[in-house]
């Protein structure tokens, strides 16, 4: 389905004339640019950053799992 070039009305066929004006549509090619995906430099630095939380979550959960571990502490006081 197309609209008319020249009064707007919904014509059926992309090839047809319009009934109204008896227009005949012009052919008009649609071309479609690429898209642009984010740059690779932004993924690289999310990754990393998602590494690096990873990592720090790992390292807390491993001194509070050792800490936990070594039983009670002798109190200094």
């Amino acid at each position: 389905m197309k609209n008319c070039d020249h009064c707007g009305t919904l014509i059926l066929a992309d090839n047809a004339e319009c009934p109204f004006c008896a227009e005949a549509m012009r052919h008009t090619v649609e071309t479609f640019a690429p898209s642009p995906g984010p740059p690779k430099w932004l993924k690289v630095v999310k990754w990393l950053f998602i590494g690096l939380l990873a990592a720090v979550l790992i390292a807390i959960a491993a001194v509070t799992w050792i800490l936990n571990s070594l039983g009670p502490m002798p109190s200094f006081g």
